[in-house]
């Protein structure tokens, strides 16, 4: 090996290279040119809300009334988790041998369907509880939270009724430490373990535009008579709830915008053809084609069938054709729907209503995931909302007389089950066929499947019970009708057969005679 030069060495001793870099663990957390503006800086998910939430709550509500996919997703939640009937009582008090108490489960669904009609079940007397739970599902999906105040001591005959606020009135710039050590974010009072203790109201400025000048007053309400309802995935110290759109948001305003841009081209294609331009020789001026007004006359073309066209002299036709839309149009629209499915979480065809390439076994597929989902957003809103406003009507309900109980059943009733819809079958015969086999290996119970439908097992047999007697005074026995006719066949005996007779009949009749007649 060559020794390097002294004036090499000098150079390297005055100016030494810098070691290279380490490389970093992971691709995506290096920084370059070409993801400089891609975020280093891990923040918390009430950091995030504070900034964004009242813009992304904004946008999310326009994008709710304007977009035709974004509001097809809110029915689609409304339909699938709420359902036609809404999330129903099911009361399942039993007795001291384990028994249902039928008496007492019916005498407690019947007061709570009473009080679920909408002249006792808001403040309003505009929404039933059916309505309330379609409100909250829609609110939860768009806005990301929905907010209830339970209005005990409420003017009817159950002393209770509901308010349902705008998530507007949680001023997310209300942040502020309180002298007795607890912290309000977001417009939340919480305690140092982040559980809310109360809710500050701010009247949004949007409702004061009848009064310029009226005041912001805030409002603290305790959170033992409020509903704040959101999902939580970030951490457990987050205070608000995000929009289901937030993911989607910017893809969807794409595309409408380049819908937007391709239906006025084609418009702009329909009514426009070509465009006529003049051509003077250099150094000549335009003096012709105005009337006697002064006023510019432009060359009118005939369209209609077979019609001959003639330019005045020194003009040239140019074709205009904005080709829109293109060939491609339709695979770049479903590309953009089948991103916004999957931000969504349901399936592109449901969102798009594009059945083309949809079969038994495909739809099976693609629905599996979303029921899944929307059988987990079915128990949160059990769980959050009907739960407790089913126990807070209970005490007022009791208390104001309404519903006449004992202290004991009164502790039987207060853990009911809540009945969410089903869906039927996606191919009713090979599906039926097989809860038949799960019921012949013991996979399942009547009651399971049935409830899989959305049926409740115990309503279910007193409406078979009572079909029955209904049709037997009628002299119908529904009984016989459903029964197998193979289990009949082999319950009878078979029947005796007298040889001679037969005999007899073989020997003095044509049988083919007999057959054909």
């Amino acid at each position: 090996m060559s020794k390097k030069k002294i004036s090499q060495r000098v150079y390297e001793y005055l100016f030494p290279q810098s070691k290279p870099a380490p490389r970093r663990s992971y691709a995506a957390a290096r920084v370059d040119r070409t993801n400089m503006n891609w975020t280093t800086m891990p923040t918390s998910a009430n950091y995030s809300q504070r900034i964004s939430l009242a813009t992304l709550r904004a946008r999310a509500r326009d994008a709710s009334r304007n977009d035709p996919h974004l509001s097809k997703f809110l029915s689609l939640s409304r339909s699938n988790i709420i359902g036609p009937k809404g999330i129903q009582l099911q009361a399942r008090a039993r007795r001291a041998n384990g028994k249902l108490n039928v008496t007492l489960n019916k005498r407690v669904e019947e007061a709570w369907w009473q009080w679920c009609h909408a002249e006792t079940c808001t403040m309003s007397g505009k929404l039933d509880f059916k309505q309330v739970q379609d409100l909250c599902v829609t609110q939860l999906e768009c806005d990301g939270e929905f907010l209830i105040q339970l209005m005990p001591m409420a003017d009817n005959a159950f002393g209770f009724s509901l308010k349902v606020w705008d998530v507007n009135w949680l001023d997310e710039t209300y942040n502020e430490m309180l002298p007795n050590g607890n912290r309000v974010i977001m417009s939340v009072e919480v305690d140092r373990h982040y559980r809310p203790i109360a809710y500050w109201l701010t009247q949004p400025p949007v409702e004061t535009y009848y009064a310029m000048d009226a005041r912001r007053d805030r409002v603290r309400i305790p959170a033992a008579e409020m509903i704040h309802g959101f999902t939580v995935f970030d951490d457990e110290s987050q205070i608000r709830g995000v929009s289901a759109f937030a993911s989607v948001l910017l893809t969807a305003k794409d595309y409408a915008g380049y819908k937007r841009g391709v239906i006025t081209s084609a418009r702009v294609a329909a009514n426009s053809f070509g465009f006529v331009k003049q051509q003077l020789p250099d150094g000549e001026e335009w003096t012709g084609g105005e009337d006697e007004n002064g006023e510019v006359q432009l060359p009118m073309i005939d369209s209609s069938p077979l019609s001959i066209n003639l330019l005045n002299p020194g003009m040239e036709f140019q074709q205009f054709d904005p080709q829109q839309p293109t060939q491609n149009h339709a695979a770049f629209s479903k590309t953009i729907l089948m991103e916004l499915a999957a931000g969504l979480g349901v399936p592109y065809f449901y969102l798009a209503g594009d059945m083309e390439s949809v079969n038994f076994s495909s739809a099976r597929v693609g629905l599996d995931d979303a029921r899944e989902i929307w059988k987990g957003m079915q128990n949160f809103i059990a769980n959050t909302l009907c739960r407790r406003v089913f126990n807070e009507w209970l005490m007022n309900a009791w208390a104001k007389g309404a519903l006449t109980i004992t202290a004991q059943e009164y502790r039987e009733i207060r853990d009911p089950e809540w009945r969410a819809r089903g869906w039927k079958y996606i191919d009713p015969t090979k599906d039926i066929a097989a809860d038949i086999e799960r019921l012949k290996y013991r996979l399942a119970t009547p009651s399971e499947i049935l409830g899989e439908q959305g049926i409740d097992y115990v309503d279910h047999l007193e409406r078979w019970q009572a079909d029955v007697e209904l049709a037997a005074g009628y002299g119908v026995d529904l009984e016989e009708i459903y029964a197998d006719p193979k289990q009949i066949a082999a319950d009878e005996p078979p029947a005796k057969t007298d040889t001679n007779a037969t005999r007899g009949y073989l020997n003095g009749h044509d049988m083919d005679a007999d057959i054909l007649y």
